[in-house]
């Protein structure tokens, strides 16, 4: 039998060729293979745990409403804060020495993931608003390097940050029969929202991968945008 003896030039044109196959099949298949679509979440898709009873029912339609808040800079706060915007939102309180403090460093990545993208915006609700001042939010922010206009840090009236929680974000499990009954434990929940104001994901604030998650779906959505 015959041995093929190629030139060192033809290998060469040999793996050229058989690269050029190798990045063609995997761009086909980066281009054909289905892409992730992010759920619409409504009351009727959660855990009955964390929706008050007159929206467990509620299968479609479901928008973060308006609200009255005012900023770290003293800023009156309301839905036009966010209009249009694609934004990450959590509940928290800024002498929290337990989770609070991975989700703080968590907001960090994300900030910094689309500190050039302006239609992103993180806003942090503090549930203990008696101690969270304007003052104090501002100091917060100022440590955690928040950017102005791309991390907002609200307070306000305790029974608006808590009617928030329950019933527009399900952030929480419930303590009572209704929103307002008795304070709940701070979560680990964030949640993603579209520029129509839909809930788009939950995620763990505390986990590493589920962040890592998190700032792939963020593009997702400013992708379909």
């Amino acid at each position: 039998m015959t041995k093929i003896r190629l030139k060192p030039s033809e290998w060469i044109k040999i793996l050229v060729l058989l690269g050029v196959f190798v990045v063609g099949t995997y761009a086909s298949y980066q281009k054909l293979k289905p892409k992730r679509v992010l759920p619409i979440y409504n009351p009727v898709d959660l855990n009955p745990a964390v929706v008050d009873d007159d929206l467990e029912r509620v299968g479609r339609g479901h928008r973060i409403g308006d609200f009255d808040l005012v900023d770290q800079w003293g800023n009156k706060a309301d839905s036009s804060l966010l209009q249009g915007k694609v934004y990450v939102a959590d509940f928290f309180f800024t002498t929290c020495p337990t989770i609070c403090i991975a989700m703080g460093k968590n907001f960090q990545r994300i900030q910094e993931a689309y500190k050039d993208e302006p239609r992103l915006n993180l806003v942090s609700h503090t549930v203990m608003p008696e101690i969270d001042t304007v003052e104090v939010m501002h100091a917060y922010g100022e440590r955690m390097g928040a950017i102005k206009g791309k991390w907002h840090l609200l307070t306000g009236e305790k029974e608006e940050l808590y009617r928030m929680a329950r019933r527009q974000y399900f952030a929480v499990m419930e303590q009572g029969t209704s929103f307002d009954e008795h304070d709940f434990i701070h979560t680990e929940n964030v949640i993603l929202v579209d520029e129509k104001k839909r809930i788009r994901g939950f995620y763990d604030g505390t986990s590493d991968s589920q962040m890592d998650l998190l700032i792939q779906d963020i593009q997702i959505l400013l992708d379909a945008k």
